[in-house]
């Protein structure tokens, strides 16, 4: 679940000169996050992603887990599996007011992105299943780097600016999952994501925001800016459920819906930010501005339905609706504002509306005598949340791989796109937007022992 959108400071000095220094703090404006991934939750794993993400009516290997828990008591033997991912970005900016940021801006991330550890047993003539899952949910690696110029005529001023701006972090927990099934045909599941960066990773992220100015008065330089902003969230600790459940009505239909649950996160956040000004044939004057303090992020509840029918023992067709409550998605600060984390307004200023995926996904299984060999597809409507109303974002995935003995290996790759994105534009300038690509590559490997 980004967050897909998680808060931090952006600055954009429009003015230069001696007063940037005595004022470093008032030039900073809260701006949106700026994230890689989606924001919404979704659950990993290859076979999962080829189906487009309908996957909560499925839910029948390890990944379960992050999708519906309650699905894991579809495991027959005990099993550990992996999934690795391989994630691009790519923001084409255009702006009728500053041609000058119009280009496109690039974001690579690889890394581990499922582990789990699955036992399935029977106990009061019940079957039952434990795992110990890691998954890393939330990407925020960025790098924007563009010019600025503005213009005024009364005095004729020229400012111009370069803007490098770097984030890196990521989000993970660790997962104990159990399910049981009630009846022979209706199962229940709970994940318990343990968010924290006591283990062997890292939780929160953090950006360097660098920017240059040079003021031009008739044509001569007049003065220059720099200003350096260091933002780190770090710490990012909490704890929340997912709560499954599993209905085979029949041999063709499955109905599944999940619930994961709301929950506040505990960071530490440290803000260092420096402006040093000086005017042509003076002296160089520097101010600052230093914060530290402990925050809470609300983070929102979401739930889900799924829908899938086995036409035959070749083919399913899954269909997914899920909704996130964005509403409740507050950050509150160290002095005690409550803020939302998408625009950085006062909560109650800017209320913001729930997102729906729509996800529809099919498989079909090449049955050989030695092997399988799955093809899968999938559609998904994925919006990401925004102050006016959601952003569209659409996509389709496409997947494959092979079942050799107790090894089953899958991959997927998914493209996602929005047209005209405005909330994920590094800086609030009037007529400009971006086209966002992206495209994740993910290979999942099980082994049954």
């Amino acid at each position: 679940m980004p967050v897909k959108k998680i808060f931090i400071y952006i600055c954009f000095l429009t003015g230069f000169g001696i007063a940037l220094c005595q004022g470093a703090a008032a030039q900073q404006t809260p701006q949106k996050a700026i994230s890689a991934s989606s924001p919404n939750p979704v659950g990993s794993g290859a076979r999962a992603v080829g189906m487009g993400g309908a996957f909560i009516a499925v839910a029948d290997d390890a990944t379960a887990a992050s999708w519906n828990p309650a699905g894991l008591t579809q495991l027959m033997q005990p099993e550990v599996s992996f999934a690795f991912s391989h994630f691009s970005r790519r923001d084409d900016f255009s702006s009728r007011s500053y041609p000058e940021v119009s280009g496109m801006q690039k974001t690579l991330v690889k890394d581990l992105n499922y582990f789990s550890i699955a036992f399935p047993f029977e106990f009061l003539e019940r079957n039952m299943i434990v795992s110990l899952n890691y998954q890393r949910l939330y990407e925020f690696d960025r790098d924007i780097r563009t010019d600025l110029t503005e213009r005024s005529t009364d005095p004729p001023l020229q400012y111009d600016q370069k803007v490098d701006f770097r984030q890196k972090g990521k989000l993970s927990a660790l997962s104990p999952a159990f399910a049981v099934e009630v009846t022979p045909d209706f199962a229940l599941g709970v994940t318990c994501n343990i968010w924290t960066d006591n283990l062997f990773w890292s939780n929160g992220w953090e950006s360097d925001l660098v920017i240059k100015g040079a003021t031009y008065r008739d044509g001569r330089l007049s003065s220059t800016v720099k200003s350096t902003d260091r933002d780190r969230y770090y710490g990012f600790s909490g704890f929340n459920m997912h709560i499954g459940f599993l209905w085979h009505i029949n041999s063709f239909l499955t109905v599944g819906g999940v619930v994961k649950t709301p929950f506040t996160a505990d960071m530490e956040h440290e803000r260092e930010v420096v402006t040093t000004s000086r005017m042509i044939g003076g002296l160089p004057a520097t101010g600052s501005m230093r914060i530290d303090e402990d925050v809470e992020l609300e983070m929102p509840l979401s739930y889900g339905l799924g829908v899938a029918m086995r036409f035959t023992d070749r083919l399913t067709i899954s269909f997914d609706i899920y909704r996130t409550e964005w509403s409740h998605f507050r950050l509150e600060d160290g002095s005690g504002n409550r803020l939302n984390p998408l625009t950085g307004k006062p909560s109650h200023e800017s209320p913001t509306r729930a997102t729906h995926q729509v996800r529809l996904g099919a498989e079909y299984l090449f049955i050989l005598p030695k092997t399988i060999i799955p093809l899968r597809c999938g559609l998904f409507y994925d919006p990401e949340p925004s102050e006016k109303s959601p952003e569209d974002f659409w996509g389709f995935s496409l997947g494959t791989g092979f079942t050799a003995g107790n090894l089953v290996f899958d991959c997927a790759y998914q493209y996602r796109r929005g047209n005209d994105v405005q909330g994920d534009v590094l800086v609030n300038l009037p007529g400009t937007d971006a086209d966002v690509t992206q495209h994740l590559f993910m290979t999942s490997l099980i082994y049954y022992f």
